[in-house]
């Protein structure tokens, strides 16, 4: 039987796209997905990434095209004109990817998708935050966008932000899976004087968010798409507990945008914002007051 569209926020649950690369098998939120649309003559451009293989006309906007094919080192025997191209969102930005075939959706929990052993991510070229085990013993990975987007073009990259004053002696908890990114924003927030305590997925920090005291932590920036517990999950447990739904939390993610907004405000965000916009979500984090709420950006 089919399943019902996913609607409520903030029970740890999401719908992937599966699709395949060659002979890869991987996954991306749905959250991420524009559309989906059949392959469609692509325009090269001269001297471009050599990760971009062009852009098309859909609807009237010019979208880049990237080569997934070339940048995961895999092979497509099928005909360009059976392939597809998945139309993508994420940072304000859209662009395309090519692949190979479309599998399905497939709704899990955060908490069925594994990070990734330390060996794969001891290389920094792998661009993938998880892995999904099913039940015919494959195994789809969840491809990073983020990243692949960033090596193509730097300035969408999170970047250490320079101007952070104001932050001296402030206890802030960070949630992000991505190593590089909590990386970025860690030494970031330690610059301005912050306290930083850091956890890669919503479980850890509500764990230890649990044994504080009201007063101790001053705000919560969190990644909405985590492993085992995500971000819409933990803050709906941090503002449904009579303790800690004082402590602000920010939303810190790729995916944050207007078709988002109603998400974010339904589990009692704070304040939302996408990245890579450090320097925004360190004004932010400056303005905030304590025990009121954030104006909602």
């Amino acid at each position: 039987m089919k399943e019902p569209i996913l609607l409520e926020s903030g029970i740890n649950q999401l719908e992937i796209l599966i699709f395949k690369v060659g002979d890869s098998v991987l996954g991306v939120n749905v959250a991420k997905v524009e559309r989906i649309i059949p392959y469609q003559p692509i325009t090269e451009v001269p001297n471009s990434n050599a990760n971009v293989k062009g852009v098309i006309n859909h609807r009237g906007r010019v979208i880049p095209v990237l080569d997934l094919i070339t940048a995961l080192n895999q092979t497509c025997a099928k005909p360009f004109v059976e392939r597809l191209l998945i139309v993508i969102l994420i940072n304000n930005t859209d662009f395309a990817v090519e692949v190979s075939s479309v599998t399905g959706i497939r709704r899990l929990s955060w908490s069925d998708i594994e990070t990734p052993s330390s060996i794969l991510l001891s290389n920094h070229e792998t661009p993938i935050t998880g892995i999904v085990k099913t039940n015919q013993d494959d195994m789809i990975l969840m491809l990073d966008l983020e990243k692949l987007l960033a090596d193509i073009d730097p300035s969408l990259a999170l970047k250490e932000c320079h101007e952070t004053e104001g932050l001296e002696g402030k206890k802030l908890v960070v949630v992000e899976d991505s190593t590089f990114l909590l990386k970025v924003v860690n030494e970031s927030l330690l610059k301005g004087g912050a306290i930083v305590e850091k956890f890669s997925n919503g479980k850890d920090a509500l764990d230890y968010l649990q044994t504080c005291s009201i007063d101790e932590v001053y705000c919560v920036i969190t990644d909405i798409e985590m492993p085992i517990m995500d971000g819409l999950t933990l803050t709906k447990q941090l503002k449904s507990d009579a303790k800690l739904k004082e402590i602000p939390v920010i939303l810190f993610s790729s995916i944050v945008n207007e078709a988002l907004k109603h998400k974010c405000l339904s589990v009692g965000a704070d304040a939302q914002i996408t990245k890579p916009e450090i320097d925004k979500l360190i004004e932010l984090i400056r303005t905030i007051k304590r025990k009121h709420s954030l104006p909602f950006k």
